[in-house]
């Protein structure tokens, strides 16, 4: 059985996610490397320096007679912890930017969706003692699946998830 569109969304953004590696590409390297992706919230501690949760939160949907039209909320949190001499603050712009920047390559995720919308951001900096910066990334994504099938479009079945 294939995945649902949803389903093939929220794994494309993962692989993408997952591909964040500091100094590629070349022409126009990324600052870090996400060191975790996770599928859903972050656990309270990672291992890892900078951590990334995809969380769905909400969807709404619209049904026709023949295609349903779906707008899919996704929060993108994120945990960095500093290291001695770098502000929190700063680092937290670089990784709302570097979140936007790897999902927004492909606003189409894939031609999984048909478009991906920027909803803002949140930071969170109440953890100086821990040099800690959190914060979520807020995308809605447009996309559209059969009525009767959340896995097909227009007959269509969705394509695997890749990296974008």
């Amino acid at each position: 059985m294939g995945s649902t569109f949803r389903e093939a969304i929220l794994q494309t953004l993962y692989l993408s996610l997952s591909d964040v590696t500091a100094g590629h590409p070349l022409d126009d390297p990324y600052p870090l490397s996400f060191g975790e992706v996770f599928r859903g919230p972050l656990p309270q501690s990672t291992s890892k320096r900078l951590s990334v949760g995809i969380v769905p939160t909400k969807e709404t949907k619209t049904a026709k007679i023949d295609l349903t039209t779906c707008f899919l909320d996704v929060a993108i949190d994120f945990r960095y912890r500093a290291q001695t001499g770098e502000v929190p603050a700063i680092i937290a712009e670089t990784i709302g930017g570097m979140i936007l920047r790897r999902v927004l390559k492909d606003h189409t995720l894939n031609g999984l969706a048909i478009d991906v919308q920027d909803g803002g951001n949140v930071v969170d900096l109440d953890h100086p003692d821990t040099l800690t910066a959190e914060g979520s990334v807020f995308l809605t994504v447009h996309y559209r699946h059969d009525p009767h099938d959340p896995r097909t479009r227009f007959g269509e079945f969705a394509p695997d998830p890749v990296a974008t």
